[in-house]
């Protein structure tokens, strides 16, 4: 088995993500239709629906692990700890800037 590369690039992530989430989507149907089998008094449901349970599990492992391999990509490329962190102080600055070369561009008054 050939080890998975340390460093994505944002597509493979985002692939991975997708991946990922399509997974969690079919294994979410599937237990779906599983519960509905057994309220219908499928007894066969029941042994499908801890197959279907330890997919789900191993699905959420791995939109977990995709979650981390992003965080840590875009905290390489961006300088955040986390995907949805912001930076309130630097967007303060560079708004002022902004002001400041719009007054100086409009003059006074």
């Amino acid at each position: 088995m050939t080890p998975r590369p340390t460093t994505l690039s944002a597509q493979e992530i985002e692939d991975t993500l997708t991946d990922t989430l399509q997974l969690l989507r079919s294994v979410r149907r599937t237990l779906a239709r599983l519960l509905d089998r057994a309220e219908d008094g499928d007894g066969t449901a029941l042994k499908d629906i801890g197959l279907k349970s330890a997919e789900l599990e191993t699905a959420l492992k791995r939109a977990f692990e995709a979650e981390e391999r992003f965080n840590a990509w875009h905290e390489k490329h961006s300088g955040l700890r986390n995907a949805c962190e912001i930076d309130f102080a630097g967007l303060r600055e560079e708004m002022a800037c902004r002001l400041a070369r719009l007054r100086d561009c409009g003059g006074e008054g």
